[in-house]
């Protein structure tokens, strides 16, 4: 756990740079086993790219992903892969940190897959961090090399130089030196195999949101990463015949969730540079898309677009969502879809669960159960399990866990908890064994000695029609200890103030839950995936208050 690994022979960047500590290389972390106990022969050494690799031999010609603009088939995917995967080897890569600042285009699949291929520590970065965050993730992953498409190559230049990275730019008309598209044309070698790499050496680094405080270092392993594909395939099959529109971000968590099983199934994977709601509804059509996935944010912006109801969506099976999704949006939502929502749960820690069609509508608040080769618990504050329907936190099992928080041995220790991971998320299981997600731990209110959940408080607020959106904080508050505050967005021309909306909650939810601050704003802040940043919202009220 103490020791570094040494820079090959040769390797180009200098020995100047230090590489991954081994307690972010290691899986799993402090689970008092030897490595050998965990080898069972060839498998032990599992390169998360080959999964990929065998989907492209099997479906050839098939269109595998489709950008702005090109289609790329699995063949030729393979064939990039295979290419850069050797080049990026050859530059002394294996067992470093190469961080990653790319939009949703087929070359950022090829090159975090020719990363892991290559053995490499893939960095991916969020392409909206501003410049001290994304040196901050630089230092702390300890990256020696930063590549960058032609949208972020300037900011990662500088950056680049700053930091003594290799800045390796997507065109060789971009830079001087090596670029993804020279390393291409290295010879590919002989093909992978599932004895590729050490199964239990990091594979990504992918940093949280860091919606409070700074963002955390996320490590996973070959073998996480690969079971992570493969439950999340087997949880949620997809087939050749299927077309999934993808505008997560591929930096996140998202690629293996979604991306990679669609990949696997053989489906062919439209990107989206980002998320638009007109061009939702548009790409949806066109493409005859059969899956996507919709944070309820997103549902809510498409819904209000102008015309949405001429828009044929007559191919579509499957929305998967997540996160909160508010009583008169669901009824809005299936309306307009219909009976095609999943609800799924999962962090970037561990692995999804995932409901059934027809809970969103008997069951909303199910996110079902574990996806393949995992467990999900519900654990009490002794560690133990909770009973049928008793709220306790949610905890994980399985092969596809993180090894750790890198450089952070103590947040590490809290999260992993002999074979579980504590998510920090609160639920209960019910009877039929059906996961029921309740809300963040941290997010509960504690106010004047009772407990509120936000969510009821933001349905409430929601029944009002000209409600748009809304997210409800706890702020510290000396006399209750946290007050409820309300962040409301109104539709364009309405007008009413915080005391006629209290009065109106006040019909449908207790006195001690009404927010005793709104707030009236143009929008709401939102991650990457569409999820509200409370923690932004709790530091705004409490600069008010001040």
């Amino acid at each position: 756990m103490g020791h570094s690994v040494p820079p090959l022979e040769g390797d180009p960047i200098g020995a100047h740079r230090s590489s991954i500590a081994a307690r972010a290389l290691s899986f799993p972390p402090d689970l008092g086993a030897p490595a050998s106990a965990y080898a069972g022969g060839r498998g032990s050494t599992l390169n998360y790219s080959y999964p990929l690799y065998c989907s492209c031999l099997r479906n050839g010609d098939r269109v595998a992903l489709v950008g702005r603009a090109e289609e790329v088939t699995y063949a030729e995917l393979e064939r990039r892969i295979a290419g850069l995967g050797a080049g990026l080897r050859s530059l002394g890569l294996a067992g470093k940190a190469v961080a990653a600042l790319t939009a949703n285009e087929p070359e950022a699949v090829e090159l975090y897959m020719a990363l892991a291929r290559a053995g490499a520590v893939a960095v991916p970065l969020n392409t909206r961090l501003a410049a001290p965050e994304l040196r901050f993730a630089l230092q702390d992953s300890e990256a020696v090399a930063i590549v960058a498409d032609p949208a972020n190559l300037t900011v990662a230049r500088e950056v680049a130089a700053e930091l003594g990275l290799l800045l390796l730019p997507f065109g060789a008309d971009e830079g001087d030196g090596p670029s993804l598209h020279s390393l291409r044309a290295t010879d590919p070698g002989p093909p992978p195999g599932a004895d590729d790499g050490d199964e239990r050496a990091a594979a990504t680094i992918i940093y949280t949101s860091g919606t409070t405080g700074l963002p955390k270092g996320v490590v996973r392993s070959h073998r996480a990463n690969a079971w992570n594909a493969v439950n999340s395939a087997l949880g949620a099959p997809r087939s050749p015949d299927d077309v999934e529109v993808f505008n997560l971000p591929v930096f996140g968590i998202g690629f293996l969730h979604f991306l990679m099983p669609a990949l696997l199934g053989g489906a062919t994977v439209v990107l989206d540079q980002a998320f638009e709601p007109a061009r939702a509804w548009e790409l949806l059509e066109r493409h005859r898309a059969t899956r996507t996935f919709l944070a309820p944010t997103m549902i809510s912006a498409m819904l209000a677009v102008d015309g949405h109801e001429e828009r044929d969506l007559s191919t579509l099976e499957i929305v998967y969502t997540a996160y909160a999704f508010p009583e008169r949006l669901r009824r809005t939502a299936l309306h307009r879809f219909g009976p095609v929502f999943v609800y799924m749960y999962g962090l970037t820690e561990a692995q999804l669960t995932c409901a059934r069609r027809e809970d969103f509508i008997t069951a909303p608040s199910s996110v079902g159960r574990s996806m393949g080769v995992s467990e999900v618990t519900v654990l009490g504050a002794d560690g133990g399990p909770r009973g049928d329907g008793e709220v306790g936190e949610i905890a994980f099992a399985g092969p596809s866990l993180m090894s750790a928080y890198h450089g952070r041995p103590e947040d590490t220790t809290a999260a992993l908890d002999g074979r579980w991971l504590r998510t920090g998320d609160l639920g209960r299981i019910d009877a039929a064994g059906d996961l029921h997600y309740v809300g963040r731990s941290k997010e509960m209110i504690k106010t004047g000695g009772f407990s509120v959940d936000p969510a009821e408080v933001e349905n409430a607020i929601l029944e009002r029609e000209e409600v748009v959106e809304t997210a409800v904080v706890g702020v510290e508050d000396e006399h209750w200890g946290e007050e409820v505050v309300a962040f409301v967005v109104i539709a364009d021309g309405a007008s009413f103030d915080a005391d006629e909306l209290r009065a109106e909650c006040r019909e449908r939810i207790a006195a001690f839950k009404l927010p005793k601050r709104v707030f009236f704003v143009d929008d709401l802040p939102k991650n990457p995936t569409g999820k509200v940043e409370r923690g932004a919202l709790r530091e705004r009220a409490g600069k008010e208050a001040s």
